[in-house]
């Protein structure tokens, strides 16, 4: 086993060895167009972000740089929102929804992770997609939520301040008892034996940010279906991922993991505009969950509200985003992220960037 020490000795060195790579790149001209050859070497895909030379960067992992597509996306739109902010805002959002650019966005992130665009609500942050999720969900009196020792802070915020508004309850349980002897079917078999009668939601992170350890969402999300297999429909579990870092640097077939919803920031290895982010969840999911903040993405809800008339379909995905007026302009420009993971390839950025 690697113990995290000499796992962080040897990443230190290789990052190091990058950064000296960067030095090295500073006359390529910034500001040029991007183009396929521009992704063809690794020093060509560094020289895209404006990183200062005079550091080794360890902690792009926290928020990253964003790479010349993702700029330049981002000064496009801020120079025609400054030309007209309110017809600008007016057609990309709220004139057809074949212009809509949200809905671009959502097809852009359904393409990347293997959903459908109807699937997606458009968050800020993982914390925001957490929330949404956790309060949303019809938690009563007598649930509960299993989560683990392992997750971050956030994830279990969210479902403490979900279960006690709603009068639920909520336990974490420790995944291994110590990194040299971390097994994935042990990890599986503590969640599966965990699950009790009044569990109604278990709560994973992809992958640990203090670690690095990625846990095998698909056989968490088998035993939970096999567990659910006993259940009637109204009692069974669902399986919710906190994936932002996983998302950007594993495999982009997310929904093909098997989870129940899944939620996730941009900012991190999507390489994505700051303060961008999204949460994907089964239809039934969504379904079953009640909106916290009114939104102005679902051309359904305002029309009723217009009309003076109550919404009767079931919750959809678009009824979760957020309202109000953000920086449009960096959310616009999200799709500039995914294209440029997809120029370079998810199996480039898995086995070489970051392997």
């Amino acid at each position: 086993m690697l113990s995290r020490r000499r796992f962080l000795v040897a990443s230190s060195l290789t990052v190091a060895s990058v950064a000296a790579g960067q030095r090295a790149q500073q006359s390529t001209h910034p500001g040029a167009p991007i183009n396929v050859s521009e992704t063809s070497s690794w020093d060509a895909i560094r020289a895209q972000f404006n990183l200062d030379p005079a550091y080794t960067h360890l902690g792009l992992f926290y928020i990253a740089s964003h790479p010349r597509p993702v700029r330049e996306a981002i000064e496009a739109y801020r120079r025609k929102l400054d030309a007209n902010p309110f017809l600008t805002v007016e057609r990309s959002m709220f004139e057809k929804p074949e212009d809509s650019i949200p809905l671009k966005v959502c097809n852009t992130i359904a393409s990347y992770i293997g959903g459908k665009p109807n699937e997606i609500a458009l968050t800020q942050n993982t914390t925001t997609g957490l929330s949404l999720l956790y309060h949303g969900l019809p938690l009563k009196a007598g649930d509960e939520v299993l989560t683990t020792t392992h997750d971050h802070y956030v994830h279990h915020e969210a479902i403490r301040l979900a279960t006690e508004r709603a009068g639920a309850t909520w336990r974490r349980i420790p995944l291994f008892d110590s990194h040299d002897s971390i097994s994935a079917g042990e990890m599986v078999d503590r969640v599966r034996k965990a699950i009790g009668p009044k569990t109604r939601v278990v709560g994973l992170t992809w992958v640990h940010s203090s670690t690095g350890l990625k846990l095998p969402i698909r056989r968490f999300a088998d035993a939970i279906a096999e567990v659910n297999r006993g259940r009637d429909a109204k009692d069974r579990v669902l399986l919710v991922v906190d994936g932002v870092h996983g998302i950007g640097v594993e495999s982009p077939d997310i929904v093909a993991m098997g989870m129940d919803a899944f939620a996730t920031g941009t900012h991190k290895w999507i390489l994505g505009p700051r303060g961008t982010g999204f949460t994907w969840a089964k239809p039934d999911v969504w379904a079953s969950m009640r909106p916290l903040i009114p939104s102005f993405t679902s051309f359904e809800l305002f029309d009723a509200w217009s009309k003076g008339k109550r919404v009767e379909t079931p919750a959809r995905a678009d009824w979760f985003s957020p309202g109000g007026f953000w920086a449009f302009e960096h959310f616009w420009a999200l799709p500039a992220a995914f294209n440029f993971h997809k120029r370079i390839g998810p199996a480039r950025m898995m086995c070489e960037l970051f392997g």
